[in-house]
């Protein structure tokens, strides 16, 4: 019975698909498939139920999962401890970034690290949302910050806030004498995010909610692209409330906060690393900073 055989039989417990398993490992199909054939023959039972819709883990599977991920969280504390015991060891934390640093707080989660966590070295990367979960299941991050309902069994998050969304608009546009409501942008020129951010779904759900339905010209998965395409007059737009308002000062655009939209930040990191002490104590910092204001 190997390591690699666990991280298996833990991630086709979590994906229910031979295929997704084996992407977010890294490997084929057949191979994930050759690591749970022969644990199954270690253990002398089957671990899984298979079918045409996937994988469901069978009852005794059941019973061994809990005992396979304290196995491997135990392997987390052992590498963990002795980069405590070795002086001159680090750690390195790639942690994804999905939108400006100074919105997320990340001085005071570079403080706090520093204090709490000596040696760990941060490494922060630019991430979208919507590939929050692809490059975390890849390992391209080992943990960070996205926006939107993520539920997925591969990540254990906490949300940290929830941002009012703003109709951002040129400061060309004329505002009708008895003021500005939703009807007055619903002819205008709109430029929207992709497909897969977890902004475009929530809002073209309100759109449709209000029978309204946005004449979308372009589609940016970049918020401060979106703020400038904005201030060049191409259009108007929908942007988290810290990121309109950033763009609203000094009047370089106008903000309509009539909108009934939210969008929730949320850190997540794997939720076979629940266990592991520095992701742990990340995570808790981070919670820590935004519940202090």
């Amino acid at each position: 019975m190997e390591l690699y055989q666990l991280k298996t039989f833990i991630k086709i417990a979590q994906t229910g698909n031979l295929t997704e398993a084996a992407a977010q490992l890294n490997t084929s199909q057949p191979a994930v498939s050759a690591h749970l054939k022969s644990l199954e023959k270690d253990v002398g039972f089957s671990l899984f139920h298979r079918s045409s819709k996937g994988m469901t883990i069978t009852e005794k599977g059941s019973q061994l999962i809990v005992e396979a991920q304290n196995i491997l969280s135990s392997i987390d504390k052992f590498h963990y401890k002795v980069n405590e015991l070795n002086e001159n060891s680090v750690e390195h934390i790639r942690i994804g970034l999905n939108t400006e640093g100074h919105i997320l707080r990340i001085a005071k989660l570079i403080k706090y690290i520093s204090e709490c966590l000596p040696k760990v070295e941060l490494h922060f990367m630019d991430l979208k949302s919507e590939d929050f979960i692809r490059d975390l299941t890849s390992s391209k991050i080992n943990a960070g910050f996205y926006y939107g309902n993520i539920a997925h069994p591969s990540v254990n998050s906490i949300k940290l806030h929830s941002f009012r969304m703003f109709v951002v608009y040129p400061n060309s546009w004329d505002v009708p004498e008895n003021g500005l409501s939703l009807e007055y942008f619903k002819d205008k020129h709109w430029i929207w995010t992709t497909q897969n951010c977890p902004f475009y779904k929530q809002s073209i759900d309100y759109f449709l909610k209000q029978d309204i339905v946005p004449q979308r010209i372009m589609y940016v998965d970049d918020e401060s692209l979106i703020g400038n395409l904005v201030l060049q007059e191409i259009g108007c737009s929908l942007l988290a409330e810290p990121i309109a308002m950033r763009f609203a000062e000094d009047n370089r655009l106008k903000v309509w906060k009539g909108i009934d939209l939210h969008i929730d930040l949320h850190f997540g990191y794997p939720e076979d690393k629940r266990s592991d002490p520095v992701l742990l104590e990340i995570s808790s910092i981070v919670d820590r900073i935004w519940k202090e204001s």
